[in-house]
């Protein structure tokens, strides 16, 4: 490497102070980039600084300034501004400026909120992503604390619905036999919501659960998140210490293993804040707490009969709820549970419902029954029933024996009845009951007077002897001797007329 004599150099220096850059000064003199830094100082102190680069921002900085600092308009807004200006530059060096510039926010400082022993509990939810049954699934944590002692309670479920809601509190109360004077809720329609103009509306059947067992409602307003701290931050508390990391086979195992957790580490750890066990605290809190009320359990405090009307619904406090379309007409036992109803019929549960604010919930599966029977099948069903009592008896035996061909074995009855008239077809129908023998052609052999068991062609155009006729009306309107029928077909065969 070869020096610069100090002709050379001054030529260097001449060029740069014309250019100010070190690439143009190399190209105008023909030496490289190193060598002009060398002529122009090589060490860093006394090296020479290029003039800065002119910004697009320049002349607008004066007017960004005032726009940021005293209109506050966004980086957005401020950009829309200088653009009617003049600027022709991009978002990001308008937005990296704007961060330098713009006054740094404060926290508005709060003193700690102080709960007295016994007064308030908070809950509230959410969701969580755990490994159960060998699959990620995602379960809804509901948790409860007490706000002085920082005694936890959490339950999973698959759902945030108002019957998990008080599942969640029953259970949370049983567990320290007490209740506390007040508990606080985020917005949440399971529970009550803000409904502007400072009016709250809270949902009547989670009031009166809170009226059954003596505490107060407390909705926060919307953004108060520091308010709830008590059952918020814990949410992070059962994400790393408890869920992360365990697999579990079902809802029952996760909640079995929470409990166990909250018993061997959450409720007796030192907590963070108030350096006490939340158990230790938990027996100072008791005494000030409210006793659960002696008279809750888990048995219906009501039984009451409803009609089911044409619209498949019983009526109760105003509101409608569905029951199975096939109950239309029939009266029904209503249960009567604080957080639901049970619709009973013949000792045994048509279906169950949560408490509506609704005019009328009516369940998917009795709405697809419904349209199912409004077609043809319930056509041929009442047609069938018209036959007389008899034929109920024996529309069932028909759907349990010949399920999906019961229609076709009961529109050819049908076609009987119109040939040899009702009552006839009405007396074979209890007779075949007699015998348990559901189906079109023994009805026939009936109509015949043919054994029932026997097998032979079809005859289906011969005429029906005068004193089976006689015997099958009589068996439509009362019940005759099944072996008087025998005793005819025995006649019949021994007289030569039949096969």
């Amino acid at each position: 490497m070869s020096r610069l004599n100090e002709k050379e150099q001054e030529r260097i220096r001449r060029m740069f102070g014309q250019t100010a850059s070190i690439r143009q000064t190399a190209k105008q003199t023909g030496h490289s980039r190193k060598a002009v830094r060398r002529a122009l100082g090589c060490n860093k102190v006394n090296a020479p600084r290029t003039r800065p680069r002119k910004s697009k921002l320049d002349p607008y900085k004066a007017k960004i300034g005032y726009l940021v600092k005293e209109k506050n308009l966004s980086g957005v807004r401020v950009l829309e501004e200088v653009r009617q200006l003049g600027y022709t530059g991009g978002y990001s060096i308008l937005k990296e400026h704007i961060r330098k510039i713009r006054p740094k926010g404060w926290k508005v400082p709060r003193p700690p909120i102080d709960h007295a022993p016994g007064d308030e509990g908070q809950m509230d939810w959410s969701p969580h992503n755990v490994y159960m049954g060998g699959r990620r699934e995602v379960v809804h944590t509901g948790s409860f604390v007490l706000c002085y002692s920082r005694w936890l309670f959490i339950r999973h479920f698959s759902d945030e619905t108002m019957e998990s809601v008080i599942r969640l509190h029953e259970e949370a109360f049983n567990e320290i036999e007490a209740v506390p004077h007040k508990i606080t809720y985020d917005n949440m329609t399971t529970v009550g919501r803000h409904t502007g103009n400072g009016s709250v509306w809270i949902n009547p059947v989670f009031a009166r659960f809170a009226r059954e067992y003596g505490f107060e409602i407390v909705i926060l307003l919307p953004g108060k998140k520091e308010r709830h701290g008590k059952v918020e931050r814990p949410f992070r508390y059962i994400e790393d210490n408890f869920l992360r990391g365990r697999e579990f086979i079902d809802l029952e195992d996760l909640n079995n293993k929470a409990d166990a957790w909250r018993a061997n580490t959450a409720n007796v750890r030192i907590h963070g804040t108030t350096r006490e066990r939340p158990m230790d605290r938990l027996a100072r809190e008791k005494s000030l707490l409210k006793p659960v009320p002696w008279n809750k359990t888990d048995q219906f405090f009501k039984e009451v009969i409803r009609l089911v009307h044409v619209d498949f619904c019983i009526a109760i406090d105003n509101k409608r709820y569905s029951a199975s379309p096939e109950l239309i007409g029939r009266y029904v036992q209503v249960r009567l549970f604080r957080d639901h109803i049970e619709i009973w019929c013949d000792e045994k549960m048509d279906c169950r419902h949560v408490y509506t604010q609704k005019d009328r919930q009516v369940l998917p599966e009795h709405e697809a029954l419904y349209r199912k029977m409004t077609g043809q099948s319930q056509l041929l069903k009442d047609a069938f029933l018209r036959l007389g009592e008899v034929a109920q008896i024996y529309y069932n035996g028909l759907k349990e024996t010949r399920k999906s061909a019961a229609g076709y074995h009961m529109g050819r009855i049908l076609k009987y009845a119109d040939r040899y008239g009702a009552d006839v077809v009405s007396g074979a129908l209890a007779h075949a009951t007699r015998f348990d023998s559901f189906s079109a052609d023994v009805i026939l052999r009936i109509i015949q007077g043919k054994s029932i068991k026997a097998s032979g062609k079809k005859s289906a155009g011969k005429s029906m002897p005068d004193n089976v006729r006689n015997y099958l009306k009589s068996c439509s309107v009362e019940q005759d001797n099944p072996e008087r029928y025998d005793h005819l077909i025995n006649r019949k065969t021994m007289d030569g007329k039949d096969e």
